[in-house]
């Protein structure tokens, strides 16, 4: 019987750079070679890809059911999060629709993305570094984490590789493009919607959600069908909203259309009863016609599910979250680490990194992170000791460019939080990680408040 190392996945790891690893750690070279190795080891010698996919036997591999694996390791809930084709199957599950397990792995990707801080800092955390799911969502130009541009690798099979393979070799998305994504709020967006597809059990219908699209695209003007003579398209108001070279990365049809002219794959998303495009379409809409994340993600959740379940859902959606006294008690808690925050929440990564963000309140002492004490300490600098930018960004130990992009994540709660974070000044617990990792150094900086 053939054994093999069962590594478990990372957090966020993507299925198929779960597979190279695998394949790594275990010698081989060859796809082929370690799927057989895998089903022999799991009590399935001689199974063709047909009677166990490869997706299943990476579930298996994990310890965990399809559908966990599927929602927490696949882009799955993504690409199918809007869908006319068997919408009541969970995603990764068998039975009826049973052909959505050959698809739960995406084969091959137009590139992959990595970030080269978090490569920097897996190997030092984990002593591997790996390919994570959110760095692939279309449109995520830059690291959420460390706020860089990412890099990329667009030949071969680059999944099946480390990204360490790749550092110093892989092309890096142009700043200017980063920049103007960044500071624009459309694009914030839609980025937040496409990363709460992930916590869906399920896809939504486009049988019941385009109704309620076409309703509220006409009521704000837009034209909802072919025939119609008035109002604008939609697909003209993206191209007007959107940064063009973030635009040309998503949704290159967009530009390439002449205005005034229907592009269905955008304009039909509020009239087609059948799938008409990519999700991205869809996304793109919905970041248009709502006002926020959460508004679209109800509204969708409305538009699909019951009264009693639609009650259910929302409740849990919306109203779980702590307030913003005590979200920002737990931050001082962990010493500013978004990761223990989330921990004693057991909230969604994107949930609680966009409420902490939105407290104006990044994320500063990570212990995988090797630059988070020159974050803090640059921070206090500039905050506390009142020096100038220049000087705090020198203190930090990062470039002037790193340090304005870690200034425009920061807001009014923050230099509080960092006078209770002094050590003289606070009596709350620590979180135990970030206490064992950072507490010595972070003593060591403390600076007398004038």
């Amino acid at each position: 019987m053939t054994m093999l190392v069962q590594p478990a996945p990372l957090p966020e790891e993507l299925d198929r750079g779960y597979l190279g690893r695998i394949m790594r750690v275990n010698g081989y070279k060859h796809l082929k070679e370690m799927t057989d190795s895998m089903a022999a080891h799991l009590g399935h010698a001689g199974a063709s890809r047909r009677e166990l996919t490869v997706h299943a036997l990476l579930s298996q591999m994990a310890g965990m059911s399809e559908v966990q694996f599927a929602q927490r390791h696949t882009t799955l809930p993504l690409r199918r999060g809007i869908t006319s084709y068997h919408p009541e199957v969970a995603h990764g599950s068998e039975g009826e629709g049973t052909a959505l397990n050959y698809t739960a792995m995406q084969k091959t990707y137009h590139a992959a993305y990595y970030c080269k801080d978090c490569v920097t800092a897996d190997i030092r955390f984990h002593g591997v570094s790996y390919w994570r799911r959110d760095h692939q969502i279309p449109g995520q130009l830059w690291c959420p984490k460390h706020r860089i541009p990412l890099s990329f690798v667009s030949t071969g099979d680059p999944l099946l590789h480390s990204p360490t393979q790749f550092v110093g070799s892989g092309e890096s998305i142009p700043y200017v493009w980063t920049e103007e994504a960044l500071q624009n709020g459309y694009v914030q967006r839609f980025l937040d919607l496409a990363a709460t597809f992930y916590d869906q059990p399920k896809p939504f219908s486009v049988a019941l959600i385009v109704p309620m699209l076409n309703d509220l695209g006409r009521s704000l003007g837009f034209k909802t069908n072919p025939g119609q003579s008035k109002g604008d398209l939609i697909s003209d108001r993206l191209r007007d909203l959107f940064p063009h070279h973030w635009l040309d990365a998503v949704f290159h049809g967009i530009l390439e259309k002449e205005p005034g002219t229907f592009l269905h794959q955008i304009d039909g998303v509020m009239y087609l009863r059948t799938s008409a495009s990519s999700v991205t379409a869809y996304l793109l809409v919905l970041t248009v016609l709502f006002g926020s994340a959460d508004e679209a993600i109800n509204a969708l959740l409305n538009a699909c599910s019951d009264d009693e379940t639609r009650a259910v859902r929302r409740s849990r959606r919306v109203h779980n979250l702590p307030d913003d006294n005590t979200l920002i008690d737990l931050y001082v808690e962990a010493l500013g680490a978004h990761s223990e925050v989330m921990k004693k929440l057991e909230f969604p990564t994107h949930t609680v990194r966009k409420a902490l963000l939105g407290l104006g309140l990044p994320t500063l002492s990570d212990a995988d992170d090797p630059e988070a004490i020159g974050r803090v300490v640059g921070l206090r600098a500039f905050y506390l000791r009142r020096l100038s930018f220049s000087a705090s960004a020198e203190v930090a130990g990062l470039s002037e460019r790193k340090f304005e992009g870690l200034l425009r994540m920061c807001g009014p709660n923050l230099p509080k939080c960092l006078k209770r974070m002094n050590p003289k000044n606070s009596v709350r617990p620590r979180a135990r990680k970030a206490k064992q990792v950072l507490s010595v150094q972070l003593a060591a900086t403390v600076e007398p408040v004038q």
